[in-house]
């Protein structure tokens, strides 16, 4: 009842949610126990073990994205940023403690190297460069990217297993603005 309240999702709904997932760990009537289905719920999302992250362009989104609480409470560790800027090369993003590295983009094949464990890669780039470097981070081993520059990119098709979503955040707006606006 208490998810229902604060999703909005009927509990029925949320029961049969959680048989579909495999969740058999609560009684009907009686409830669940949270620790126990909290584990779960992080299996089933795979955020029960820590994901490492590389952010091409360290810019305004890039460094708010290096910085996102979010990330942390959920396992994922963004462990350097890369740029071609030379004031922003060499320098460090974040609080005292959880700063990371801006390398040059140069470094993101010799680092990717280093760190094989890293398969995700967030774009923060401009749209003319963004293609090209989604391109040269599937080559050196990256699986999984979120772009969110302001173009929709495409995985050769000669590459198995790559999870691209494109995310622009301008896009989003202009589905709002239609959204509201359109009604009219």
């Amino acid at each position: 009842r208490k998810l229902e309240e604060v999703t909005g999702v009927s509990c029925n709904q949320v029961r049969q949610d959680f048989f579909y997932l495999g969740i058999s760990i609560g009684k009907q009537k009686k409830g669940y126990l949270v620790k126990k289905l909290f584990r779960e719920l992080k299996k089933i999302l795979s955020i029960d073990h820590d994901s490492r992250v590389i952010i091409i362009g360290a810019g305004r989104i890039g460094q708010a994205l290096s910085n996102y609480k979010l990330f942390k409470d959920h396992n994922i560790m963004v462990t350097a940023l890369f740029d071609i800027k030379p004031e922003l090369v060499g320098t460090e993003i974040g609080k005292p403690g959880q700063k990371k590295p801006v390398l040059h983009a140069d470094q993101l094949e010799a680092y990717l190297r280093e760190n094989p464990d890293i398969k995700i890669a967030l774009l923060t780039v401009p749209e003319e460069a963004a293609q090209e470097i989604l391109d040269k981070l599937i080559k050196h081993g990256i699986k999984g990217v979120v772009n969110f520059a302001p173009k929709i990119l495409k995985v050769p098709k000669e590459t198995r297993d790559i999870q691209l979503i494109n995310d622009c955040i301008g896009t989003s707006l202009y589905k709002i603005v239609y959204q509201l606006y359109s009604k009219k």
